[in-house]
């Protein structure tokens, strides 16, 4: 009977541990979703203010700052691609959402803003001519 009261305290004991250890793991599980939680925030923060001093200092040319310059020529690189986009697809971008639209659209599918198609433009611009019509008498000689 001493062998069997042995076992059963001994599986007790283990069971026991075997708790305290599962309380240990989720306890310290729940800390280190909190703790990275945190620094998600403080990263959160920091292309926060990342993005503020380069909004701050794009247009300085006097920033000492080389990555500002890196993604102003990297902006104008896109901005190339993009082009080279749209003529192989024959699209236009909109100006509000950038999204691509087809370029006999008056408006962006995406966000519904008004597109400035060229065609239009030329057809709506009006042509005003002026003359100058010197009246009889008006000679620089009298």
């Amino acid at each position: 009977m001493d062998v069997l009261n042995g076992a059963v305290k001994m599986a007790q004991d283990i069971g026991t541990k075997a708790a305290k250890k599962a309380g240990e793991l989720k306890e310290t599980t729940k800390l280190k979703l909190e703790i990275r939680s945190k620094e998600d925030f403080i990263e959160r923060q920091y292309r926060e203010i990342g993005k503020r001093l380069y909004e701050d200092t794009k247009d300085d040319d006097s920033n000492s700052y080389e990555e500002v310059f890196l993604i102003n020529r990297t902006f104008e690189e896109i901005a190339e691609l993009q082009k080279l986009m749209a003529d192989i697809t024959g699209t236009v971008k909109c100006k509000s959402c950038d999204a691509d639209v087809d370029p006999s659209s008056a408006f962006c599918p995406k966000c519904g803003a008004k597109m400035e198609n060229e065609a239009e433009d030329e057809d709506d611009e009006e042509t005003i001519v002026t003359v100058d019509v010197e009246e009889p008498g008006d000679d620089d000689g009298e």
